[in-house]
This record gives structure tokens, C-alpha cells and sequence, in this order.
């Protein structure tokens, strides 16, 4: 989602990583409701991860916002690199 970010010309790393937040919420606010719906949801175990992943979302940008801009963006494009090259050998295709 970063990358399709930059290409359409938003270039600030922090405001980049804004817009994204907004969209992965509206994106996981559609499978939330589904799975509701469905009955598919262990409140106990989802009310953890909902309480971490704020802990974790609110901390992470609140860190990212005093780095500089070059280091966030070297560092996401890092750890996609890495990630994609697992995946690549963990599925055979390398």
C-alpha cells in the first residue's frame, strides 16, 4: 500500500503511513463486520489483540514520527525485501 502511495506522488513518509492507517482500518472494519456477522469471533481472544494492536499502532507512529523520513521509508522497504524473499523460498519459488 506504501509503495502504490508513492507512486501516485505522496512522497512524505509520515503522511504516506497516515493515509495508509485510514485505509487498513476501512479495509479491516469490512472483515470485522463480516466475521461478526458470521458468528466467527472469540471475544476474549479478539479483545487481547484489539487492545495490543492499539498499544502497538499508537507507539509505533508515535516513535516513527521523530525518525527521520530517509529511515522509515529505508526501513520499510527493508523489511519488505526480507519479508518477500522468505515468502519466495518458504513457497518454492526460489
Amino acid at each position: 500500500m506504501l509503495a502504490s502511495l508513492g507512486v501516485m506522488g505522496i512522497e512524505d513518509i509520515h503522511e504516506m503511513n497516515a493515509v495508509k492507517n485510514v485505509l487498513t482500518t476501512c479495509i479491516n472494519g469490512v472483515a470485522v463486520i463480516t466475521f461478526i456477522i458470521a458468528g466467527a469471533v472469540f471475544w476474549g481472544n479478539a479483545l487481547t489483540m484489539v487492545v495490543g494492536a492499539i498499544i502497538g499502532g499508537y507507539g509505533t507512529a508515535f516513535y516513527a514520527r521523530k525518525l527521520d523520513q530517509r529511515l522509515v521509508r529505508g526501513f520499510v522497504i527493508l523489511v519488505g525485501c526480507v519479508m518477500t524473499v522468505y515468502f519466495l523460498f518458504k513457497y518454492g519459488f526460489l
